[in-house]
C-alpha cells in the first residue's frame, strides 16, 4: 500500500495491482506506450538491503550544493507517494502527479501493473518532464527484476547486502547478492560498500561478466576521521557526517566516491567546499531522527538495519535506558530483529498500526522475550504518558509506522 496512491488511481479511473510481481516484461510494454521517458535521463542506480535512502540522500545533497539539478526516486515513501518522487529537493505536486496521471490512461496504462510498477513509469515520465542532470534511482526490492531496473545508469551503487525478502531474493547471501547484482550493466562502474566475502564473489564475477570497473569501501577509496581518500590519490578533509551511526560513514564514503564521478561525468569541477557543505546539510526522516532529546524515530526492519540501529544507540547513548516501541509488517524475520534490540533494552511496548501488512501487536508481543512488554494502538498517547528524562524512546520497526506517526508526533511535540 502506497499511502494517497489510491486517490490519484481513483480519480483517474486506473488499475493496478497491489501484488509484488517481479520481472521486466510488463514495465518494459508501458513504457513503450508512453514513448520510453527513461531514455532521455541520466541515472545513478542504488540497490541494496540497506543504507540505499540515506546515501542517495547524501549525494543528492552534495550535488545540488554543486548547482547539479537533481530528480530522486526513493522507496517506499515516508510519508506518501510524493516524497518518493523527488524534484530538486522538492517533493512531487498534486498538480505534476495528476499530469502524469493523465497522460498514463490516455496511453492505456490501467490495469497493466503493479501499483510499484506504475509509480515507476510515473515518476519516469515526470523526470523526463523535469529534466534533471540526474535522477538518483533507488531500486524497490532485489534489482535484477526490479522494475526501476529497466535504464542504464552512469554507475551503479551498492551499499549492503543481507538476508530480505527471501520468498522472493532467496534464503542465502549469495542469492540476494545475485539479484543486487542485476544492477550492473555492460562497462559501467560499480561502487560498493562493505560486503560479506560471499556476496562480494557475486558482486565481483558479474563485474568481470560485465566488464564494469569496481570500487570497494576501504580498498579503493576510505572515509575515516573526516577524511575522504582514494586511490586516485584525492583527498578531502573536514568533512562531516550528518546521520548518526557507524554505519552512515561508510555511506557518506560511497555517496562522495559517486558524486565525485557523476560531476565529472557532467563536466563540472569539484568543489571540495561545496562537498562539504552539501555533505553536512543531509538529512533523511526516520534514519535516527531526533523528534524530541529523549524520542528518537528509526525505519530499522531487518535484521541488518536494527544491528545498525542498536550500534548507533550503543555509540550515542551507551548508558541510558531504552524503550522501544515497535511496529512491523509481516513476513518480517521479526524474532531476530527483536533478539537484537533485547541487547540493549527489556523494556518494550508493541503497536498496532494502520496497515493491511501489519503485524498484530498480540503476535509481536508472543515472540519477545522481554520481560517488560505491553500493547498499544495509541503509541504517542503512551509515549506521553511514559516520558521521562531518564530514559529514551526509539520508534522503530517499519517505516510504514513512522509514516503515520511523524507529522502527528513533531505538531505534538511544537516542532512543526
Amino acid at each position: 500500500m502506497i499511502p494517497k496512491f489510491n486517490e490519484y488511481k481513483e480519480r483517474f479511473q486506473m488499475e493496478s495491482k497491489s501484488t509484488i510481481e517481479p520481472g521486466l516484461g510488463a514495465i518494459t510494454h508501458a513504457l513503450e506506450k508512453v514513448g520510453n521517458p527513461q531514455r532521455n535521463l541520466k541515472f545513478i542506480h542504488v540497490a541494496g538491503s540497506n543504507g540505499k535512502g540515506s546515501t542517495i540522500s547524501m549525494m543528492n545533497s552534495m550535488l545540488q550544493a554543486h548547482g547539479v539539478k537533481t530528480a530522486c526516486f526513493y522507496s517506499p515513501c515516508f510519508m506518501d507517494v510524493h516524497d518518493q518522487i523527488q524534484l530538486n529537493g522538492e517533493y512531487i505536486s498534486r498538480q505534476q502527479l495528476d499530469f502524469v496521471f493523465l497522460q498514463a490512461k490516455e496511453a492505456g496504462l490501467s490495469g497493466l501493473l503493479t501499483d510499484f510498477e506504475l509509480l515507476t513509469v510515473l515518476a519516469f515520465m515526470a523526470f523526463d518532464q523535469f529534466q534533471p542532470h540526474i535522477v538518483l534511482l533507488e531500486a524497490g526490492m532485489g534489482g535484477r527484476f526490479d522494475s526501476t531496473n529497466v535504464i542504464t545508469p552512469v554507475i551503479s551503487v551498492i551499499p549492503s547486502i543481507a538476508l530480505e525478502h527471501e520468498q522472493f531474493l532467496g534464503n542465502t547471501i549469495e542469492q540476494v547478492a545475485s539479484h543486487k547484482a542485476g544492477i550492473i550493466k555492460e562497462g559501467i562502474p560499480v561502487v560498493i560498500g562493505p560486503l560479506e566475502e560471499s556476496a562480494e564473489q557475486v558482486i565481483f564475477k558479474e563485474t568481470l561478466k560485465k566488464n564494469s570497473p569496481l570500487w570497494k569501501i576501504n580498498q579503493d577509496f576510505s572515509f575515516a576521521n573526516g577524511m575522504y581518500k582514494n586511490n586516485d590519490g584525492q583527498q578531502i578533509s573536514h568533512l562531516t557526517v550528518p546521520l548518526p551511526g557507524p554505519h552512515q560513514v561508510d555511506n557518506a564514503a560511497l555517496a562522495i566516491r559517486t558524486v565525485i564521478y557523476v560531476v565529472e561525468n557532467l563536466n563540472i569541477n569539484i568543489n571540495e567546499e561545496l562537498l562539504r557543505r552539501g555533505l553536512k546539510a543531509a538529512f533523511i526522516p526516520g534514519r535516527f531522527e531526533k523528534i524530541t532529546d529523549t524520542l528518537y524515530f528509526d525505519g530499522a526492519h531487518n535484521p541488518a538495519s536494527a544491528r545498525a540501529l542498536v550500534n548507533t544507540v550503543k555509540e550515542v547513548f551507551p548508558n541510558t535506558p531504552i524503550h522501544f516501541y515497535v511496529g512491523m509488517i509481516k513476513g518480517k524475520d521479526a524474532k531476530t530483529i527483536l533478539r537484537i534490540f533485547e541487547e540493549i533494552s527489556s523494556n518494550f511496548t508493541f503497536v498496532d498500526f494502520e496497515d493491511e501488512r501489519s503485524m498484530p501487536s498480540s503476535a509481536l508481543s508472543k515472540i519477545s522475550e522481554s520481560p517488560y512488554s505491553e500493547v498499544t494502538k495509541e503509541p504517542l498517547k503512551s509515549i506521553i504518558k511514559i516520558n521521562s528524562k531518564t530514559h529514551v524512546t526509539i520508534v522503530t520497526g517499519s517505516l510504514y509506522l513512522l509514516s503515520g506517526l511523524r507529522l502527528r508526533a513533531l505538531q505534538l511535540f511544537g516542532i512543526v
